[in-house]
């Protein structure tokens, strides 16, 4: 089971927090470290949400529909494949947003990921830092510049504060 999270944490996680941020931690730092629950929540709830088509691509037809929406006045083009909590092409949003029940469900997913890192999550830390290790999970090397120039930037800021 711990070989289907790593996948995970290699392929989805690692996306939401920054490939080079993952890399550059995930052989001495804890899963908890490197991503929030919030993070880890959010990449389970996007698996979710397009979870059908994705795993309908090679069958699928883009089919387009048009629909009109009364609150812009406008027609609106779509395909036939919406995401499971993110349907609504309407609201104030131009893609919708994310449904209630969508947000419902991350709640549901966050409560799950804090007993999960509560319940198993040293063990789960210490399996994934060796997985890095073995898989040879780090950041390109990427030669330096040493002449570069430093510019100073201004801004405006430090006087609002």
């Amino acid at each position: 089971m711990q070989s289907i999270f790593f996948l995970f944490c290699d392929n989805f996680l690692s996306r939401i927090v920054g490939i080079t941020v993952w890399k550059e931690g995930c052989q001495k730092k804890k899963i908890s470290e490197l991503a929030s629950a919030s993070d880890e929540a959010f990449a389970y709830l996007l698996i979710e949400n397009y979870w059908d088509h994705w795993s309908n691509l090679d069958t699928m037809a883009y089919k387009s529909e048009v629909h009109f929406d009364k609150e812009s006045n406008k027609r609106i083009k779509r395909t036939s494949t919406w995401g499971k909590y993110t349907k609504s092409a309407y609201g104030a949003r131009r893609y919708g947003g994310w449904t209630t029940s969508g947000l419902l469900r991350f709640n549901e997913l966050y409560e799950e990921v804090l007993q999960d890192r509560l319940n198993h999550g040293e063990t789960v830390d210490a399996n994934y830092v060796q997985h890095c290790i073995k898989n040879k999970i780090s950041p390109k090397k990427v030669a330096k510049e040493n002449n570069r120039e430093v510019i100073a930037i201004r801004e405006d800021l430090t006087e609002f504060i």
